[in-house]
């Protein structure tokens, strides 16, 4: 199992779990990355959401 962790400063961590990940493409000045293999799972979390007391939905539709 392969475990990729993304992470910005602003919005939190993306954890993707799955077999033979590996980053096709990472670009800083556009925010974009292409994950190429079999995925299992995507996890986010943010601990600020805790402290404005806002879900994740709200956050995301925002």
């Amino acid at each position: 199992m392969t475990k990729l962790l993304l992470s910005k400063q602003n919005f939190g961590l993306l954890t993707i779990k799955g077999d033979n990940l590996r980053i096709n493409k990472l670009s800083i000045d556009t925010s974009e990355v292409i994950v190429e293999g079999s995925i299992n799972s995507i996890e986010y979390s943010d601990k600020n959401l805790e402290k404005k007391g806002e879900s994740l939905l709200g956050k995301l539709f925002k």
